[in-house]
């Protein structure tokens, strides 16, 4: 059982994600609207400016996102649900803070990443230089991924999260997905799924959900986590108690191999209780405005530094 339940171990940043179309590959890249023949750059991805459900304010009204037209006024927003992976313009103000209304959590958004070999440890250099991070080149076994949002409405697991923004792929080798719940000010992480349900299932759900991000984000932001998950895990009933400790600890720019950012990083220490085993991780996440995780590593199990040099998951956003 510990074998299995090492792979599930604290991947609860999946939290924002440079954003693609629906489907399986990757829409028009862009950096700002300029670049986009018609609608706006969202995310990283031209889209048609129409508005979302997920705007990133209380009531869903989407008051002041849509970006101005040529005039200077802003485009009427039109309220009706709109196709996937259409969602309204997100600005770049690059003021070191991470407003909710500039991550968009949205399903069928996505991105291509370079990502190492699965089970593989690959080194890495978490240490900033220069005022930032290089991460663009390629490591040894690496290959292109394209991770999506996923809508809850008709998973087989949609009934026990009712209240489900959105699931995503965690985990490379093993098919499994986080459940998370986006609102006006956070992104809590609801439970762990496999892709399909049946008496091989794995269901977990936390009994309080993890806040993995509190918006807005600046760098020395901190809070803590803690909480029981229980459920089925490939069948076999499962439970163990987490802990968490979040901190914006840096800002600087991450060069990864789709180009260079600016971002906030986000480190996470986290400690697993299963019965008499306790394990121990640290996780980088750099988030990026419009983008979300440019750039994901994971320490190996039970590292005790946090400048550590070989990672378990080493994924940076990247091009075809």
């Amino acid at each position: 059982m510990h074998n299995k339940m090492k792979h599930l171990h604290h991947f609860v940043i999946l939290a924002g994600l440079a954003a693609a179309g629906c489907g399986a590959k990757p829409a028009q890249g862009c950096r700002d609207d300029s670049e986009c023949s018609a609608g706006a750059c969202v995310a990283g991805q031209c889209r048609p400016l129409v508005a979302t459900e997920d705007l990133g304010t209380a009531d869903g009204s989407g008051e002041d996102l849509a970006g101005p037209s040529p005039d200077g006024n802003k485009p009427p927003l039109d309220l009706a649900p709109p196709p996937d992976g259409q969602t309204p313009s997100c600005a770049f103000n690059g003021d070191g803070v991470l407003e909710r209304t500039e991550t968009p959590f949205l399903p069928g958004l996505g991105g291509l990443f370079a990502v190492n070999a699965v089970g593989s440890t690959v080194p890495v250099s978490v240490i900033p230089k220069g005022g930032g991070w290089d991460f663009s080149a390629p490591v040894g076994g690496e290959r292109k991924v394209f991770d999506q949002l996923l809508a809850p409405g008709g998973q087989w697991w949609s009934a026990d999260f009712p209240t489900a923004t959105f699931a995503e792929r965690i985990d490379d080798g093993l098919a499994l997905y986080g459940v998370f719940r986006a609102s006006a000010d956070r992104l809590e992480l609801l439970g762990v799924v496999s892709d399909q349900g049946g008496l091989q299932k794995t269901e977990l759900t936390y009994a309080t959900a993890i806040p993995v991000l509190k918006f807005p984000l600046a760098k020395s932001n901190t809070w803590t986590a803690e909480s029981t998950l229980s459920g089925f895990v490939q069948g076999v009933i499962f439970a163990a108690s987490e802990k968490y400790a979040f901190t914006v600890d840096a800002r600087g720019e991450t060069l990864v191999p789709a180009g260079k950012f600016d971002t906030l990083r986000v480190r996470m220490n986290s400690t697993q209780t299963y019965g008499l085993l306790v394990t121990k991780r640290i996780q980088y996440l750099h988030l990026a405005e419009c983008f979300g995780a440019v750039a994901r590593i994971r320490s190996k199990d039970n590292e005790a530094s946090a400048d550590f040099t070989q990672a378990s998951e080493y994924r940076r956003l990247a091009t075809q």
